[in-house]
């Protein structure tokens, strides 16, 4: 989650499920870069994917949702927070 991007994704899926294109839609950047997110995303066990066939057509969607997570932040974290945030 260390990533502003990630943490847009992160907003975006708490809403409810959606696509990669409607992801990238969604925050303004190119479908490339959310999946690269989303990839680290999903190996953190923060969100889940699932792929869709789209019927009569031949594609398929993948859909991500957000699970349930649990959020650890150290002390040294927040103060490297506040200092590159200018706070």
């Amino acid at each position: 989650m260390g990533h502003p991007l990630r943490l847009r994704i992160i907003v975006l899926l708490a809403a409810k499920e959606l696509y990669l294109n409607e992801i990238a839609i969604g925050l303004g950047v190119s479908r490339a870069l959310v999946k690269v997110h989303l990839k680290k995303l999903e190996r953190a066990g923060i969100v889940k994917s699932r792929v869709e066939l789209v019927e009569g057509e031949a594609k398929a969607l993948r859909y991500y949702k957000l699970l349930d997570f649990d959020v650890h932040v150290s002390p040294q974290i927040l103060r490297e927070a506040v200092k590159n945030n200018g706070c």
